[in-house]
């Protein structure tokens, strides 16, 4: 993938993302007593429901978690 088509493809999970949760804020869905960390906590949880269908398996998911791991800073 390019990095152009990367940086496409992270900008796009991320406006839906902040879509879905600003929606979620103007609808009153979202108590007012939440303030920095329950917000995060909901972000992390948005993100993970927005993973792949499948899995990451094998020498790909194994390669890739090494990555991350040996990246600092990543």
């Amino acid at each position: 993938m390019t990095k152009r088509a990367q940086r496409r493809c992270v900008s796009d999970l991320l406006s839906s993302i902040r879509h879905d949760i600003y929606a979620a804020i103007h609808q009153d869905r979202i108590p007012f007593s939440w303030n920095g960390i329950e917000l995060r906590e909901y972000i992390v949880d948005k993100a993970q429901r927005s993973r792949a269908a499948h899995a990451l398996m094998g020498r790909r998911a194994r390669d890739s978690r090494n990555h991350i791991t040996i990246s600092a800073g990543l």
